[in-house]
């Protein structure tokens, strides 16, 4: 995935078209946050709640990694915050416009060293999450356990469906997150800097043995992927009997066409009148035709008959 500059807050993300509601997620993969301002996240997420379980690896120190879950608690009216989102992560609340007026999402991030580089490694990063608990592991390492009964009486934790995503995002370019992405993001002289994140492979495990078992992507992704794939398929037929696939595409092929043969016309017709004015006659007043002029003698010529004629008079004399 690459992050070239676009502004605050854009990206790329890659969504499963399945929501999972419990279940071990894993990804191995090579953080692009080489620069700060730049976020590389591993993450379940609901985007219409604003709930997350996520990793995240910012700019500002590439052997970091923050562990984060975000749930959606009830709140009485009186502090029902009605408005934009505002993505500080130096709070442990954040407001958020939803439909749910009366709720808020809280934040619980927590930062933890790694032992290798994450920008240079692919490291494995793991989320196990059921009803009971949420665990994060890196290259088999237990991060951090948070269990549903020790967090009861702040909202527990989060227990709707989610989807996996993988996204790169520049947060140095929003004055919110900047600080806390490592500074403002760096895209050199001529914005030719670029930020890649690899992933290598994701593996998930349903916790429950029914889910595991039915269709993947299920049966709505498959059928856009046939869709998908049948438009490919024509667009390369289209390509190999050189058609140009499209109106506007051949409008602009006749253009180049008609600009060409124009062009090789004109050249044409501007040496047909060259040759012609360098092959026609000139012409008197009267319309007689100019005799050419004579070729003007050599001065070495008119010099030789004068000493010729010195010398025929000197003989004379004597």
């Amino acid at each position: 995935m690459v992050k070239t500059q676009s502004g605050g807050g854009f990206g790329a993300t890659v969504s499963t078209t399945r929501w999972n509601k419990y279940g071990t997620f894993t990804a191995k993969l090579k953080s692009g946050s080489t620069g700060p301002g730049i976020i590389t996240a591993f993450l379940l997420s609901n985007p219409a709640l604003g709930e997350e379980i996520s990793f995240e690896l910012t700019g500002k120190d590439p052997k970091k990694v923050i562990t984060n879950y975000y749930r959606r608690i009830p709140a009485p009216p009186a502090a029902t915050v009605r408005g934009p989102l505002q993505a500080s992560h130096q709070a442990n609340i954040v407001p958020h416009s939803h439909p749910h007026v009366h709720s808020r999402l809280e934040s619980h991030e927590e930062t933890h060293d790694l032992k290798r580089d994450s920008t240079t490694h692919d490291l494995v990063y793991k989320i196990e999450w059921n009803e009971k608990q949420i665990r994060w592991s890196v290259d088999g390492k237990v991060l951090r356990t948070v269990l549903a009964k020790d967090v009861a009486s702040e909202g527990g934790l989060p227990e709707n469906a989610m989807q996996l995503q993988l996204t790169i995002w520049d947060a140095g370019h929003t004055l919110e997150t900047a600080t806390w992405a490592g500074g403002m993001t760096e895209y050199g002289l001529d914005n030719l800097i670029e930020y890649v994140a690899t992933v290598s492979s994701v593996q998930i495990t349903c916790h429950d043995a029914k889910e595991g078992k039915k269709a993947w992507p299920g049966p709505e992704a498959t059928k856009r992927l046939k869709l998908a794939r049948a438009h490919e398929a024509k667009l390369a037929k289209m390509l190999a009997h050189g058609e140009t696939g499209g109106l506007l595409a051949r409008i602009k092929g006749f253009i180049e066409n008609a600009i060409l043969s124009l062009i090789k016309w004109a050249c044409l017709a501007l040496a047909i009148i060259c040759a012609t004015a360098y092959v026609t006659p000139t012409h008197n007043n009267d319309g007689a035709v100019k005799a050419p002029a004579p070729a003007p003698v050599p001065a070495t010529t008119e010099v030789s008959s004068v000493v010729t004629e010195s010398k025929r008079d000197t003989h004379s004399v004597m």
